[in-house]
């Protein structure tokens, strides 16, 4: 055998096993372990019944069992089976590179937690949401650990009948913390930070989902059959694209998001495919490939005019791509922020809040580098009680209850909520009420914060005297503390601290 012969051998070797290894890399099926858990519910025994939810899960289930995954699909579940296939989703997932659990159906939010309903459900007492009830941090603790992906996708935003029965039977007080919709929830992860978290939700926070108009299918599992599995497109590209033709579709009503704390890009179909990029080292560019660089220029204009949501970047989208894909889109959200009143009497606007301040959290430390005067804390209690948080009062003095409305407003914004600020959080705060808050002057309060703080400031004072005193300092104050005894001591320091506090 010649040495050319030879060479050539081993150049052929070589590129088989290069289209080997690009054909594993193409195919979920055989690159990694991928797991999921479908859940469609829609024949309620205690509520109305949603025609969707089963033609959903159905559909969602061959979607991912095409690209992959080995999938437990339930129809109509009822409590006990909906526990226990998360149990199996649990113990498939675990080694898992990839897990995903969809769930189409009635969900919930109580006082800031998420429960999924089964169709068994009775809810007429705070207590069934532990009984009959399915909460949400029981699939966020079915996800694998890092550095496997884990991803949520929750259809279950409908109107929800057994929510309200729920909230009639609850006290006042604690009524209004039951919702139709979804609280945000916060993604975090441990170890390297490789993999991560993502969850997907059908609509904005506690706001009501569509199951669909005579249709199949809802709207927003109508264009994650259509999206997600696109080959070479990533997952949060594809719920960007989700989002548009959802919001397309209901004339603005329903916005699909997400939240996710990836650690790197994320693949439900093929990795390859026309939407992949380009190389970079190309001499020549095909025309194919030419389209498909000008729908990736595209699309990353609409994902930032999609992520700023403001008249400017939807016009300047539209500028460059008058007849784009998501053209119909970008005039839809123009004319919605155009028409849409300032936010008042406690209504908040919708603020886009950047992945660094959602996963960076507040400690003593960060809020101390803020350095906050008296008039911003004052500030910062009126703002968030514009927000419906009670602070205890007005007086800059962050007591006990000043610190329970922070950490609820960051939990309730998928904060880490740990009542402390940081300079993001702070300007997401401002942000969310710039339209109704009004400086005014510092009023102290009569609250018990601040009869607190008060009661401190006394204690202060009487330790400075004390150990003016010891050091012999203030001669004068010595003889008349002798004199008296104890008693002066308590009524000057009551007095000095009541000037101090501006009380007196």
């Amino acid at each position: 055998m010649t040495q050319k012969s030879t060479m050539w051998r081993r150049w052929r070797d070589l590129m088989v096993a290069g289209a080997a290894v690009l054909i594993l890399a193409g195919s979920p099926a055989l690159a990694d372990k991928r797991v999921a858990l479908v859940i469609g519910n829609g024949h309620y025994r205690n509520a109305n019944p949603l025609p969707n939810p089963t033609n959903d899960a159905r559909a969602m289930a061959e979607v991912l069992r095409n690209t992959g995954f080995d999938v437990t699909e339930a129809l109509d579940a009822d409590k006990v089976t909906m526990s226990k296939d998360i149990d199996l989703f649990t113990e498939k997932a675990y080694g898992a590179d990839l897990a995903v659990f969809y769930y189409a159906g009635h969900g919930m939010q109580v006082e800031g937690r998420n429960y999924l309903v089964p169709v068994d459900a009775e809810l007429t007492s705070p207590a069934h949401l532990k009984t009959r009830a399915v909460s949400i941090d029981d699939v966020l603790t079915a996800l694998p650990a890092d550095p496997a992906v884990g991803v949520i996708i929750l259809d279950a935003c409908r109107d929800n009948p057994l929510a309200r029965s729920l909230a009639a039977r609850l006290p006042a007080s604690r009524s209004v913390g039951v919702s139709s919709g979804l609280a945000p929830i916060q993604t975090s992860t441990s170890g390297a930070g490789t993999g991560g978290v993502l969850i997907a939700y059908a609509t904005d926070p506690g706001a009501v989902a569509l199951d669909g108009d005579g249709t199949a299918n809802s709207p927003y599992t109508t264009a994650l059959i259509r999206h997600l599995a696109s080959p070479g497109v990533e997952i949060q590209t594809a719920l960007t694209r989700v989002r548009g033709d959802v919001a397309t579709a209901t004339d603005g009503r329903q916005k699909p998001w997400h939240n996710a704390s990836l650690g790197r890009e994320v693949f439900v179909g093929p990795r390859g495919g026309a939407a992949a990029a380009a190389p970079a080292t190309a001499t020549a560019i095909p025309p194919a490939a030419g389209a498909a660089m000008t729908a990736g220029v595209e699309q990353r204009l609409w994902d930032e005019a999609a992520k700023r949501n403001t008249v400017e970047h939807y016009r300047a989208y539209l500028a460059a791509y008058p007849n784009g894909a998501f053209a119909t889109m970008a005039s839809i959200n123009i004319r919605a922020l155009e028409a849409a009143p300032a936010p008042s009497n406690g209504a908040r606007a919708v603020v886009e809040i950047p992945d660094d301040v959602k996963t960076l959290p507040g400690t003593k430390s960060t809020e101390d580098g803020l350095a906050l005067g008296q008039k911003t804390r004052v500030e910062i209690q009126d703002r968030l009680g514009l927000l419906g948080y009670d602070t205890g009062g007005r007086g800059g003095i962050f007591g006990e209850k000043s610190r329970r409305a922070i950490a609820g407003w960051q939990k309730s914004r998928g904060l880490p909520d740990t009542s402390y600020l940081t300079s993001g959080q702070l300007a997401v705060l401002r942000s969310e009420t710039a339209a109704d808050y009004q400086p005014s002057k510092v009023v102290t309060s009569s609250s018990e914060e601040t009869r607190s703080a008060k009661r401190t400031t006394r204690r202060q004072s009487d330790q400075e005297h004390t150990g003016r005193t010891a050091k012999g300092k203030d001669d004068g104050f010595n003889e008349a503390a002798k004199f008296l005894g104890g008693a002066a001591l308590a009524i000057g320091g009551g007095v000095l601290a009541c000037k101090m506090a501006g009380g007196c």
